[in-house]
């Protein structure tokens, strides 16, 4: 008896079948690769290739401008001279600095950029690599113009605030080469790798090893050179009083945290003089660091003195001694033998 085979079924029959009868496959969407959110051109800061002297340099400059703060709490003549040289290029706030290194206002920017470069830095903050690079150009011209007053600084002799110096002249070579390297890798596959890096956790310690190393640095310079002030006062080193108009605002600033804690006080006037130029500034040096053999005086500058009618020629040299009214620092001035043009109260602003 003859059977039938059974009929192909429609798998079976596909097996055989012409492919031109077969429906045609869907297209098929590629997998997509979940990638991490970040912003166009982002790099994080303590990643990026500037990354290194930008955070060196803003630790420099943080270390110079707290110098004073921290070293005045320390009952030490070596930090009290270090804290003294700090003010020369410090920011008025918050250690009573007198900066001429660079203009008041420049200092303050200078330091406002560092620490919102240390602070994006430690938060992995993603930044464009213009931003990076506008960061460290305004570190860059800032600190081109604190190291410039290296010339004025040889030029008058003032040996202690060389370290001042050598701290502005590092910071200013760190970002410019932050600047040259402003620009952050674009290969996907060095990205990637930086990514993976930076979720590692080794990023925080990067950046605290970078800025506290310029921090640290910074204080050491200037304990450097406060060990040179020292050795030069105890005549063992290059003799003589600072030189020139930036001798004068270097002691005016070393002395602006004494006049500073006399606020409001009457003071004896024992010496004054318009100055027009170096020479005369040397002169009064001179006459200024006698005064300093026989009691302690500090040095301020006319505009210091609000009220007093004086602009920023005159350069004054009064007796560290507080008294509570004119009469009282006048009968002080007669006491001593000195009467006015010679010795005048002066009252200190507070």
């Amino acid at each position: 008896m003859a059977t039938s085979e059974p009929s192909p079924s429609t798998d079976q029959r596909g097996r055989h079948a012409d492919p031109a009868d077969d429906p045609p496959p869907e297209d098929e969407a590629p997998p997509q690769r979940a990638r991490r959110f970040r912003p166009a051109g982002g790099t994080p800061v303590g990643r990026h290739p500037a990354a290194n002297p930008l955070l060196l340099a803003s630790g420099l400059l943080l270390g110079l401008f707290l110098a004073p703060a921290i070293l005045d709490r320390l009952d030490f003549s070596v930090t009290d001279r270090a804290a003294a040289v700090a003010r020369s290029a410090a920011t008025r706030w918050p250690g009573d600095g007198e900066p001429w290194f660079w203009p008041s206002w420049v200092a303050l920017l200078a330091g406002i950029v560092a620490v919102v470069v240390i602070a994006l830095a430690f938060a992995r903050v993603r930044l464009p690599d213009l931003v990076v690079g506008a960061l460290a150009a305004v570190l860059a011209l800032a600190t081109a113009r604190a190291a410039w007053a290296t010339l004025d600084v040889v030029n008058a002799r003032i040996w202690d605030l060389l370290t001042v110096c050598a701290i502005c002249l590092t910071a200013f070579a760190l970002a410019v080469s932050a600047v040259a390297h402003w620009r952050s890798p674009s290969d996907e596959g060095k990205q990637g790798k930086e990514e993976k890096v930076a979720g590692s956790g080794g990023g925080a310690a990067g950046v605290a090893s970078a800025a506290v190393g310029g921090f640290g640095l910074a204080l050491l310079l200037l304990l450097g050179g406060a060990t040179v002030g020292h050795v030069q006062a105890e005549g063992l080193g290059p003799a003589g009083p600072p030189q020139d108009v930036a001798g004068l605002l270097s002691i005016r600033a070393a002395d602006a945290a004494v006049a500073a804690d006399l606020p409001g006080a009457w003071v004896p006037q024992v010496a004054a003089a318009p100055i027009g130029d170096d020479t005369a500034a040397t002169g009064y040096s001179v006459q200024h660091r006698a005064w300093t053999a026989r009691q302690p005086v500090l040095l301020v500058r006319g505009d210091d003195l609000p009220g007093a009618g004086l602009d920023e020629a005159w350069w004054l040299t009064l007796a560290a001694l507080p008294f509570g009214s004119e009469a009282e620092a006048q009968q002080w001035c007669a006491g001593a033998g000195m009467a006015p043009p010679a010795c005048v109260p002066r009252k200190l602003p507070g």
